[in-house]
């Protein structure tokens, strides 16, 4: 090899090594990230982000308000394997978002979308989370229907199962509305529009 082109290769191999020490240095590790997340976001912020980023209400072609696919989790395992809890969730749209939050845990999760019925019905989940004790409690006010006896001790599907057989009560769903609207509104200081 000539000496001019083995000066290229060792010039080129000491800026790529050079390069890549300076991405390493440069680059934060993710365990340092994850130590600088807050642990939650002030209502104040959260509704600043909220605001600032959504845009008005408009005209969809369809209405993807409730999403859950089956299909869509095969990708849990993959997931769970590639991130540590703790991190930052991204995601984009429906209650899809939910299964993949609830699998990997992080330490905060954000979802976007351009629909704004999607961030109302969000912020719907958010005191309903917030406002139930347990998921007996949460079905409860998520569908208008009272606690099922011995509800607490049954599988998800069982519980699914007890809620369908049971009666939706309309004063309940007006008692929960408020609620909610209480919650977001008056606790938090979020300012509801449609």
């Amino acid at each position: 090899m000539a000496p001019r082109n083995r000066n290229l290769i060792l010039g080129s191999g000491l800026v790529l090594v050079v390069c890549l020490a300076a991405i390493v240095y440069v680059v934060p590790r993710s365990d340092v990230l994850t130590e600088s997340l807050p642990g939650r976001i002030s209502d104040r912020d959260f509704w600043t982000l909220v605001s600032d980023f959504s845009e008005n209400g408009g005209f969809f072609r369809s209405d993807n308000f409730v999403s859950n696919e089956t299909t869509f989790q095969y990708v849990i395992p993959d997931l769970k394997e590639r991130t540590k809890p703790g991190g930052v969730y991204l995601g984009v749209g429906p209650d899809q978002n939910f299964t993949y939050i609830a699998a990997i845990r992080p330490k905060v999760a954000f979802t976007v979308d351009i629909r704004k019925q999607n961030m109302l019905e969000h912020l719907m989940y958010k005191a309903l989370f917030e406002l139930s004790e347990d998921r007996a409690q949460f079905l409860s006010r998520l569908f208008s229907r009272r606690v099922p006896a011995g509800a607490g001790d049954k599988s998800t599907a069982e519980l699914l199962g007890a809620f369908n057989a049971a009666e939706s009560d309309p004063a309940l769903q007006t008692q929960n509305l408020k609620a909610i609207v209480e919650r977001l509104r008056d606790y938090h200081g979020f300012s509801l529009t449609a």
